[in-house]
């Protein structure tokens, strides 16, 4: 492998500034340059202004290191630097003794707003938009007469609100996207179900759900009998329907915090927390012979969890291969004793740690998942 292609699979650095805190950091270094023209040209301000802008500058460098310190902000951060910076920006602009510096400086009340749009709340973006709205009207009218100021007003505002509009509707369609992309890598196309990717983060939740409950999962693995001779004798299409019709069968009769997926082919995979194994399975088997002329064969197996130690390598999809290797031997057993059978496994028992879920908060929320 070349060094190129080395560097290529090699997996990004996560960046420790998101979007809003890298424009924090370079849209604060405009204050800079107003002291030093200040300092070149004493006639630049407004006279005795020169410590306000001064103490700007002040406040313009703790937002940069605080900024820097902490990496990404949190909304209250943001807001409140942010709401801070737009004031600096509007006193700056009213210290500025020619009118048009002191509106080309009110153009940078624009900046804040289109930030927040581009990754807060929308409550944050509405409300520092708003303020920014007031200070730029506040700013444009100041000095101005007549008809002209409505002219001001109104480019104040289209300079602040356009930007931040702009901006919410490129995050709101990227965010669209990304959940259809999002969708379509985690589910599977034909029955809708989850795919092998898309339902590993729901088995991480389910084993430490089972953990946290002492409690068993029960992992069944549905296969449809004699599948291949439903596409050699009918076509993919029937096929395709069988595999659609199986999949809605089983969907309605597993709990609602079991995770059901396909697994490819003609298999499926149900796993679920319960004390013990129900009769589950029983009801798969008649919902799929009342649902279509197919049967399905369903090999079952049960495992204890136990919690792990924190600092244990415990991978889940090593985990979920183990298990489906136990059920995989019962639906053997359930296939070759005639199908259309649940076959069950010997009873095994797996760890998992509770390290990522060691707060209170954690559990809670892990459990509420389980329940809901």
């Amino acid at each position: 492998m070349t060094r190129r292609a080395d560097r290529r699979l090699r997996p990004e650095r996560e960046s420790h500034f998101d979007t809003r805190s890298k424009g924090v950091i370079f849209s604060a270094g405009g204050a800079l340059p107003l002291l030093l023209i200040a300092v070149l040209e004493p006639t630049f301000l407004r006279p005795g202004t020169l410590p306000i802008l001064v103490g700007i500058v002040v406040f313009t460098v703790v937002t940069v290191g605080f900024t820097v310190r902490v990496g990404t902000l949190t909304d209250r951060q943001f807001t409140v630097l942010g709401s801070g910076g737009m004031l600096g920006v509007a006193v700056c602009a009213f210290l500025i003794a020619d009118p048009s510096g002191a509106r080309a400086v009110t153009a940078m009340l624009a900046v804040v707003p289109a930030l927040a749009a581009s990754g807060s709340p929308r409550r944050v973006t509405l409300s520092l938009t708003g303020a920014a709205v007031i200070l730029a009207l506040a700013l444009s009218i100041n000095g101005a007469e007549g008809v002209v100021r409505f002219v001001a007003a109104g480019a104040a505002v289209t300079t602040v609100i356009v930007p931040a509009l702009l901006i919410a509707a490129m995050r709101t369609s990227l965010e669209s996207v990304t959940e259809r992309l999002e969708t379509l890598a985690n589910t599977d196309p034909l029955t809708g179900l989850l795919n092998r990717r898309g339902m590993l983060p729901e088995v991480e939740a389910l084993l430490a759900r089972a953990c946290l409950t002492r409690k068993s999962v029960v992992v069944s693995l549905v296969d449809v009998d004699h599948f291949k001779a439903v596409n050699d004798t009918r076509g993919h299409a029937a096929g395709d329907d069988v595999l659609t019709t199986v999949a809605e069968a089983i969907a309605r009769q597993v709990p609602s915090d079991a995770v059901v997926a396909r697994l490819g082919g003609e298999e499926f995979l149900v796993l679920r927390v319960a004390a013990t194994v129900t009769g589950l399975e029983e009801h798969i088997l008649e919902a799929v012979r009342s649902s279509c002329d197919v049967t399905v064969s369903i090999g079952v197996a049960q495992a204890d969890v136990r919690p792990g130690s924190a600092d244990a390598v415990v991978d889940v999809e090593t985990t979920l291969d183990r298990l489906t290797y136990a059920a995989d031997r019962a639906l053997y057993t359930a296939k070759t004793s005639g199908r259309d059978r649940v076959a069950f496994a010997l009873e095994d028992s797996v760890e998992w740690p509770l390290g990522g879920i060691s707060s209170r908060r954690d559990r809670l929320e892990v459990l509420r998942r389980g329940a809901s």
